[in-house]
């Protein structure tokens, strides 16, 4: 059996591809565990304290908004890598 020359510079770049992948693989995650949890907090809230319904639709918001901004930071993540495997330089 013959082994293909590797390269370092492939192996990298095979390395750089599989982190934006998972990366993006994360994505659909983050955007449902946000009002999960802002929902399971505020249902904890109310047996505790007794808070009307309302307040669980304003912490299920909050957890919305808190994973949209995790998804802008990863996205930045992402382009940040890519912009790295093909060496750009921000002018």
């Amino acid at each position: 059996m013959t082994t293909l020359p590797v390269n370092k510079k492939t192996v990298k770049g095979i390395w750089k591809m599989t982190q934006v992948a998972g990366l993006a693989f994360a994505i659909p995650f983050e955007i449902a565990v946000g009002p999960l949890i802002g929902y399971f907090i505020c249902a904890y809230l109310r047996n505790k304290f007794g808070l009307h319904r309302y307040i669980m639709y304003i912490f299920i918001l909050m957890g919305f908004v808190a994973s949209l901004v995790n998804v802008a930071v990863t996205i930045e993540m992402m382009i940040k890598i890519d912009k790295e495997k093909l060496n750009i330089k921000e002018s």
